[in-house]
């Protein structure tokens, strides 16, 4: 090893020999250790600079040069060859419920279905269809969409990438009689178009970008006139990166065999004061020139980006603050955790937790008919003897999954009882007022599991 002191020395009198082999011009070159013949110096194959040290040689031939009478080799090391990343499809499921609404589990889940259209976007002109066939998630929304068209060029590269995210209407404009809904909701069905509109690979599509278009265009709707909103967006390619781009107080949990492998860190002002996009109109922002104040007014740069490579049998969570309010990371945990097992999507192996080979099997419609236990009865069972579809058919590993992160959150925020991650951050910056138990808000979850289909073997 040489010492620091002496690299430079070490590196002069590397090419000083290096040099003195090239005026001589008599090397031995073979490609049989034990014979050598004399030629001459070919520069195309050993080029020598007086500022590096660095030697390139022909990788096609293990070349010997030796200097008469002593030897030096010179060895080429071979390329290493790195196994590709499997192809990965994405299963997507969202469950929603609005403030004040009574939630259903599978009514309120909603399957993505690649073959169609986007999840959670109206396509009607008017706005007043629009309001009235929204999903129920109140002022929250959420999107799910694969990236670009079927007639695209680039239409094998794009066919298993998915864009999604939730957004989150700030409820404090309702104070200036404005529907925080309508930016929210608009600015999920403006990046859904974006993805489905998109005709460039889909690696090109960052979620910062996404955010960007949905909000430019939101910002030229003459329909939405103020409002603000907090995004956690995201885009999943084949081979198993995932960006996500992050704004405000939503969020996004990523499980990996019953452990918790990456979370992100909310963006606030302060207290209750997250990042928030928004459109001020200029009637208001005349009023504070004049009167004094301010308003919060972040924009699509300002999100964090975080890039997570995801495997077999991970499980993505995104959710507005209506979940993070009222369960934290370890309650998400064991909730996955516990329906994993029991549907047996993960197993127990000597190793550790591993990932079940009927995984495919399991996210497909109607997977869980006989892996979850049904009572007489419920909405969930069904006549043997009868051959129509049933509500049974639309269940999924990941509908369940995202059903039961949003009911249990749906419980927590009426339980008075139970103190929540906002009540603990509320006791621990006003510690003289009284706030205990959940916190009562809109509730969205999107859940993302990746399946390996390579991996994956159908149920029998």
């Amino acid at each position: 090893m040489i010492p620091p002191s002496l690299s430079c020395r070490a590196c002069s009198s590397a090419c000083s020999s290096l040099q003195a082999i090239v005026r001589d011009g008599v090397y031995s070159i073979s490609t049989n250790p034990n014979t050598y013949t004399s030629s001459l110096f070919k520069p195309q194959h050993v080029r020598f600079s007086s500022h590096t040290t660095r030697v390139r040689l022909d990788t096609r031939l293990n070349l010997n040069l030796t200097r008469q009478p002593s030897r030096r080799a010179f060895y080429a090391t071979p390329t290493t060859n790195f196994e590709k990343p499997s192809k990965l499809s994405y299963r997507v499921a969202v469950s929603s419920s609005g403030k004040g609404r009574r939630f259903h589990p599978i009514k309120n889940a909603y399957n993505f279905d690649p073959t169609g259209g986007a999840l959670g976007v109206s396509k009607d002109k008017n706005s007043v269809s629009r309001r009235r066939n929204r999903p129920d998630s109140g002022e929250d929304a959420f999107f799910v969409s694969r990236i670009g068209d079927r007639i695209s060029d680039h239409q094998d590269t794009n066919a298993e990438a998915v864009a999604f995210g939730v957004a989150d209407g700030v409820g404090g404009w309702t104070e200036s009689r404005v529907d925080p809904a309508d930016f929210s909701h608009g600015l999920c069905n403006y990046m859904a178009h974006t993805a489905q509109t998109w005709h460039e690979p889909a690696e090109r599509l960052r979620p910062k970008h996404l955010l960007q278009a949905g909000y430019d265009q939101v910002v030229a709707d003459s329909t939405i006139r103020a409002g603000g909103s907090t995004a956690s967006v995201g885009v999943a390619l084949p081979d198993g990166r995932v960006e996500l781009a992050n704004l405000g107080d939503s969020g996004s949990v990523l499980l990996r065999k019953a452990a918790v492998h990456h979370y992100s860190v909310p963006q606030t002002h302060g207290f209750n004061t997250p990042f928030q996009l928004s459109v001020i109109p200029p009637r208001m922002r005349a009023q504070a020139s004049v009167f004094g104040g301010a308003f919060l007014e972040d924009f699509p740069r300002d999100a964090s980006v975080t890039n997570v490579q995801m495997q077999h049998g991970d499980v993505l969570i995104i959710a507005t603050d209506g979940v993070f309010d009222n369960l934290n990371n370890q309650d998400i945990l064991k909730l996955v955790t516990s329906r994993m097992v029991m549907t047996g999507a993960w197993t127990a192996t000597e190793s550790g937790v591993g990932v079940s080979e009927n995984l495919r099997a399991l996210a497909a419609p109607g997977g869980l008919v006989d892996a979850l236990p049904t009572p007489t009865g419920s909405p969930l069972s069904k006549d043997p003897a009868n051959t129509e579809s049933g509500p049974e058919d639309g269940v999924t590993l990941q509908s369940v999954l995202a059903a039961t992160i949003a009911g249990e959150a749906k419980i927590a925020s009426v339980d008075y009882r139970r103190d929540g991650p906002f009540a603990k951050e509320a006791q621990r910056y006003y510690p003289g007022d009284y706030y205990r138990g959940g916190k009562v808000d809109d509730i969205c979850v999107v859940v993302v599991i990746a399946v390996d289909d390579s991996v994956s073997a159908d149920i029998a």
